[in-house]
């Protein structure tokens, strides 16, 4: 039995090592690809800040639309009140 559990330690050794042999290998590829791993990271945190900052500023726009609309509306109103003013003057002059 000893001896069995003494060839699992060793398979275990062997894989173990075949593991850091192939780090040491192919570690440029293992840096590409962390390197790629934070790239990705940084790109998708980019596109969500920019997410939300169109949104926030369409929100901001779309405010600005709706106090447009009323201010063109309250001009609207106060040019029919001139002209009508305008019109009961010059009924009254003439």
């Amino acid at each position: 039995m000893s001896h069995s559990r003494c060839e699992n330690i060793n398979i275990h050794v062997i894989h173990i090592s075949m593991q850091d042999s192939f780090i040491k290998n192919n570690l440029s590829i293992v840096i590409s690809f962390v390197a790629a791993v934070f790239t990705a990271g940084g790109i998708f945190s980019e596109f969500t800040s920019l997410k939300d900052e169109i949104h926030l500023v369409h929100d901001r726009l779309d405010e600005k639309i709706i106090i447009i609309n009323r201010l063109e509306t309250r001009i609207l109103e106060i040019e029919k009140q001139l002209e009508y003013e305008r019109g009961l003057l010059e009924a009254k002059i003439k």
